[in-house]
């Protein structure tokens, strides 16, 4: 009975990872970090020892605001530290109560901001100009923009005190973004964005990388370069250039400084943020969450739009995906009206034009939107609002790069289908895999001796 039990437990282990390798993920990382990887909070601790002032009250207020309400939302936590009632802190972090101690002056109230890695920032007196500062500036509403309209991911170059150092480090920047745009760096392709019938592509780029240039003596980004300069211990007293490449909802991989930012170890950045992803939890992945105040989910959902169905969205395995012809549209809706008049005459189908970023038409998929239950195939005439529009960074700092629009035809209905079917095919093939498994593994355990 003991080996019966192991060689079925044994076998249902090989079936969910081969199930799994059946639907493996191929969303490149900086997607998969978008649609689902959200930011670390950033702590701001308040030690005190009497009622908040008035302005302290204000300060909680704006950053209890920016932590839960509203759409643009920030990762931060306000964190209040009664040293009255914890007067051995027993209620904080390990290195938030020895940074405390090591503090030389210790004056109330007083507050302390501290990383998601457990590195503090530095004790502060906030006020409410202050806290907005610290969420948010024009360097980090320009890179949120940027990384929302499908970027890559965004390169934030640090100037150094050498002048011409700098512009060396800026020169190499600006021609491997080019050489990304042009196609001259050869990077991984999924296989939604490089189907075979796809026309579009050869001619449409889908590499694009930005590029922020911060003096790291700017007063507005002073909260910003404070915590990019965190990240490591010593980076705060270097004073060369340094460059960091930032993906998904803001997360930097560790910085290239002076002589290392070269061509090819960037390459190798690029490469890892635009390969397959693993689709493992977010701390097991490189790179440390940016704090930035930017409304994630609707950023998210423009890059599903852009690129369809994919692993990480939301949409990806529901219904309407494997079995689009089931789903039957609200009665007297619009689509409903439009699925009624193309079964009444074809030659509309032949003739209808779809407008749609050419990623969207490469994955392969349906038009399918996560406010509606309703799946359109190839009868969806409306054009999808493209987030270069609505989210375009400007200033000389940034090199951007606009994807020309396409139109595709209505054929979409049988890559729609086939994809699906494929999907479903590739589930079962997996599925199956795993049961003669299992069949074997209770033979050979089960068999006479």
């Amino acid at each position: 009975m003991g080996r019966l039990l192991k060689g079925l437990c044994s076998g249902f282990v090989l079936a969910i990872v081969f199930t799994c390798v059946a639907i493996a993920c191929e969303t490149p990382v900086y997607r998969y970090a978008m649609y689902r990887w959200q930011p670390a909070p950033y702590e701001v601790y308040f030690f005190h020892d009497q009622p908040a002032t008035e302005q302290d009250q204000r300060v909680q207020e704006l950053l209890t605001e920016f932590e839960r309400g509203g759409d643009s939302r920030a990762n931060v936590a306000h964190i209040p530290v009664n040293i009255s009632e914890d007067p051995e802190l027993a209620s904080v972090p390990p290195d938030v109560k020895k940074a405390w101690l090591d503090r030389e002056d210790k004056s109330l109230p007083s507050y302390f901001i501290s990383t998601p890695y457990g590195v503090g920032i530095s004790f502060e007196q906030l006020d409410e100009a202050k806290v907005r500062s610290l969420v948010e500036s024009p360097a980090r509403k320009s890179l949120a923009a940027q990384l929302e309209t499908g970027k890559l991911g965004v390169f934030i170059m640090l100037s150094g005190k050498d002048a011409a150092e700098s512009e060396a480090t800026e020169s190499i920047l600006n021609g491997l973004v080019e050489e990304v745009q042009q196609g001259k760096v050869s990077l991984y392709v999924s296989p939604a964005q490089g189907a075979p019938e796809t026309e579009t592509k050869a001619t449409t780029p889908t590499n694009e990388l930005g590029f922020i240039k911060i003096d790291r003596d700017d007063a507005e980004e002073q909260w910003f370069v404070r915590s990019l300069l965190a990240m490591e211990p010593d980076l705060a007293a270097e004073e060369r250039p340094m460059v960091f490449l930032v993906y998904g909802r803001a997360r930097a991989l560790l910085p290239y400084i002076g002589k290392g930012i070269t061509r090819e170890n960037l390459i190798r950045e690029i490469e890892f943020i635009s390969g397959a992803c693993s689709c493992t939890v977010k701390e097991q992945n490189p790179g440390v969450d940016l704090l930035v105040r930017y409304d994630w989910e609707s950023a998210a959902a423009a890059l599903a739009d852009k690129f369809g169905n994919e692993e990480g969205n939301e949409s990806n395995f529901g219904p309407e995906m494997f079995f689009p012809e089931l789903i039957i549209p609200e009665s007297g809706s619009a689509v409903s009206t439009e699925l009624a008049a193309t079964e009444v005459t074809e030659p509309v189908i032949d003739n209808t034009i779809i407008e749609q970023p050419p990623e969207a038409v490469d994955a392969g998929t349906s038009l399918t939107s996560a406010e509606t239950d309703t799946v359109v195939e190839a009868t969806e005439t409306e054009t999808p609002k493209d987030p270069e529009l609505s989210a375009t960074p400007t200033g000389p700092e940034v090199a951007t790069v606009s994807p020309a629009p396409a139109t595709v035809p209505s054929n979409n209905v049988t890559t729609s289908s086939s994809s699906s079917l494929t999907s479903v095919w590739i589930v079962g093939a997996g599925i199956g895999i795993a049961l003669i498994v299992l069949f074997g593994l209770t033979f050979v355990v089960l068999r006479p001796r």
